[in-house]
């Protein structure tokens, strides 16, 4: 399943800093100044250019998110709630309330809902850990979203059927694999740059092998490739940290390593012959 997130840019800010009262200052572009808006409801949000391949994402701006969880389903908050829980965030969109209920006119929802977003999503999804990947994008760069991080329009959230067992890791490596970059490159459509989209239906033809668990020799394939994934994600944390140019070209090797690793797995993984295994990486 992919997800987006369609959010009005008076909603999004950049963050200033964070205070221990539960406030959080963001920039408004539309102000041009630092607002206080409750953390509570100002979710971390991703852009397209927040996430890379394996990295851990860091999000440079929050949305307000006038929206509940209520036992599973996403609701609205009503205005007079709101208004009294959270009167930052109320103040500042109260401030943009002409625009705010022209574009739900225009978008043809619910004008009494003023301060809602232009197209709110599941908060279950968002509220938990899942694979992500810019919407356009060269090469694959998908990366595990943490738990409470949402995104924009720029980003794409993916979560398997619940029918499958396998680890998000094993389709972490899968994804980021140069099969399907090559898959991508045959059946997309190439955008300027050498671009694709990585969107649901771009996806979705391509299929990611089912895991018997009873049956050893796949069970094997599939903990060898998780296993792999780990380090990969591991190894680009020490990457960030890491202080020195030496110990950069050192952690750069090994990523190339298990990223060859895991490649050569998932060319296994697809029964591919030498010659396709060549074509593949002939292509990426």
């Amino acid at each position: 399943m992919g997800v987006q997130s369609g959010i009005d840019d008076v909603h999004v800010m950049r963050e200033v800093a964070t205070a221990p009262d539960g406030i959080v200052k963001l920039h408004s572009e539309r102000e041009d100044a630092d607002v206080p808006i409750e953390v509570a409801i100002a979710k971390p949000l991703l852009t397209g250019q927040d996430v890379s391949r394996y990295e851990i994402p860091i999000s440079n701006h929050r949305c307000v998110y006038p929206y509940y969880n209520d036992n599973g389903r996403t609701r609205i908050l009503e205005e007079t709630i709101f208004r009294s829980k959270f009167p930052q965030a109320y103040s500042y969109l109260k401030r943009h309330q002409a625009y705010l209920t022209e574009i739900r006119r225009r978008q043809k929802t619910n004008p009494s809902y003023w301060y809602s977003c232009h197209r709110s999503r599941d908060m279950g999804v968002f509220e938990r850990e899942r694979i992500i990947s810019p919407e356009i994008s060269k090469g694959c760069n998908f990366t595990v979203a943490p738990v409470g991080i949402y995104h924009n329009t720029q980003v794409y959230s993916f979560v398997p059927d619940e029918t499958r067992k396998e680890s998000q890791f094993y389709w972490l490596g899968i994804l980021n694999s140069k099969v399907l970059w090559w898959f991508l490159t045959q059946t997309g459509t190439v955008l300027r740059g050498g671009y694709f989209r990585f969107k649901t239906n771009y996806l979705r033809p391509f299929p990611i092998p089912v895991i018997e668990p009873t049956n050893k020799a796949e069970q094997d394939a599939h903990d060898r490739i998780v296993s792999l994934v780990e380090q990969m994600l591991d190894l680009h944390r020490q990457r960030a940290a890491v202080q020195t140019p030496h110990e950069q070209t050192a952690l750069e090797r090994q990523i190339a390593a298990t990223d060859s690793m895991i490649d050569r797995l998932v060319y296994d993984l697809y029964e591919l012959t030498d010659a396709e295994v060549e074509l593949v990486n002939g292509t990426c």
